[in-house]
């Protein structure tokens, strides 16, 4: 959710009125800039690390959203890169 499309999901879905947690890469480094631009624009997401290369990091990350903020009640699995293809080969 932090660039592109997911950024767009994020923030339709927060104007909606829902409370809205992200995730990155824990190699992103770029993650706490991205929040506070975010705050500064009006909008209160939660942000968590997570590798979905990982069964343990996905565990997690859900357990900690669970925790913060409750339930999930509506998941949006958004990944779109294209590194040197057309978006018709994706």
């Amino acid at each position: 959710g932090m660039g592109g499309l997911g950024e767009t999901i994020s923030t339709k879905m927060a104007d909606a009125g829902y409370q809205v947690a992200v995730t990155f890469s824990p190699a992103n480094k770029t993650s706490a800039q991205w929040l506070g631009e975010m705050k500064g624009r009006g909008y209160a997401f939660k942000a968590y690390p997570c590798d979905v290369a990982s069964y343990d990091s996905c565990e997690a990350c859900v357990a900690n959203v669970v925790k913060d903020l409750g339930p999930v009640d509506i998941l949006v699995n958004n990944a779109g890169i294209t590194r040197d293809m057309t978006f018709r080969k994706m």
